[in-house]
């Protein structure tokens, strides 16, 4: 009987990593790290920090124009497309048959749009925790059962 492969993704906007391990009595190991050197720059040095002006026909006033993303949330949104994507590809390719996900509130929230049909349906449970800076050592502690 074929033992079911689980994965735990562990994400906030900058960081990702994925674990697992062969039985309760194995320590997890890396499957996946991945950091976002862009997340951890300045607005400025990511784009321009200000908002763009038009300026009135009609007289010389200036007005400023509204920026559609900070650029902190952009680099966010690209860098889960980026785990999301990989998860979705090593889900087709039968590398896991559960998903565990642990995610920052808004990073689970763009990871449910991002994830394909196919991994959502491995996906085993869903829970809003930043786990990222915990040491991997410590982990099955936040997991408790499996």
């Amino acid at each position: 009987m074929k033992k079911l492969v689980t994965w735990f993704l562990i994400a906030d906007g900058a960081r990702a990593r994925i674990v697992t391990r062969e039985n309760s009595s194995t320590p997890y190991k890396f499957i996946f790290s991945e950091d976002s050197a862009e997340m951890h720059a300045r607005s400025r040095d990511l784009g321009s920090d200000r908002p763009g002006h038009s300026q009135e026909s009609a007289n010389s006033a200036h007005h400023a124009i509204e920026p559609r993303q900070d650029p902190h949330r952009a680099e966010e949104a690209k860098f889960v497309q980026t785990i999301a994507s990989h998860v979705n590809r090593e889900g087709a390719q039968g590398s896991f048959d559960r998903l565990m996900i642990y995610a920052a509130p808004q990073v689970l929230s763009l990871l449910r749009k991002e994830l394909d049909a196919p991994t959502l349906k491995k996906v085993h449970g869903e829970f809003p925790k930043d786990l990222t800076k915990v040491p991997v050592t410590d982990l099955p502690a936040h997991f408790g059962t499996e």
